[in-house]
């Protein structure tokens, strides 16, 4: 062989992770599975909801007032969606011309647990992607839907939430 040390590398090379998957502790939790994370919530995203819901239930909650409720920068903007940028999720907001009428949150890092949102907006009713919360707002009489899709169904109180979407509930 010409080249020894190439071969040995090679070998080496593919041996290695082959042996470390192998001797994986069955006990450890794999970091690609937030399933498996446990039920460690983000209280910064279930702050973002609440401000979320009580600017969506203004009379006419305009795009840069929601915006500066949920403390966001506007990044980008349609005629029909603005979209806000944090650490850890992505905010959409639905917007026919100026006004907002949904808030959709994609909780990226910031994960709150069901059983937080539960006790920031009280008992949810279960729909058929998640939890449904309401949230009365008294100054002005507005009621906000609160639709929380966990990360996994059926939903515990520790199941983390991966996106939350916020919307007026039609008047009757």
């Amino acid at each position: 062989m010409k080249h020894p040390r190439l071969a040995w590398f090679l070998i080496l090379c593919l041996a290695v992770p082959a042996a470390c998957s192998r001797s994986e502790d069955p006990g450890q939790v794999a970091i690609d599975d937030p399933a498996a994370w446990g039920s460690e919530g983000d209280d910064s995203a279930i702050d973002t909801i609440r401000a979320g819901a009580r600017a969506l239930a203004e009379p006419q909650p305009t795009i840069d007032y929601v915006a500066a409720q949920m403390e966001g920068v506007i990044k980008a903007r349609t005629k029909s969606q603005a979209l806000m940028h944090y650490d850890g999720y992505r905010v959409t907001l639905t917007t026919p011309g100026d006004r907002v009428t949904q808030i959709n949150v994609q909780l990226v890092e910031a994960k709150p647990t069901v059983d937080q949102l539960t006790e920031t907006f009280g008992e949810p009713r279960e729909a058929r992607k998640g939890m449904l919360y309401e949230y009365k707002a008294a100054a002005t009489g507005a009621t906000i839907l609160i639709l929380a899709e966990p990360v996994s169904m059926p939903a515990t109180g520790q199941s983390l939430v991966r996106r939350v979407v916020l919307e007026g509930a039609p008047t009757r």
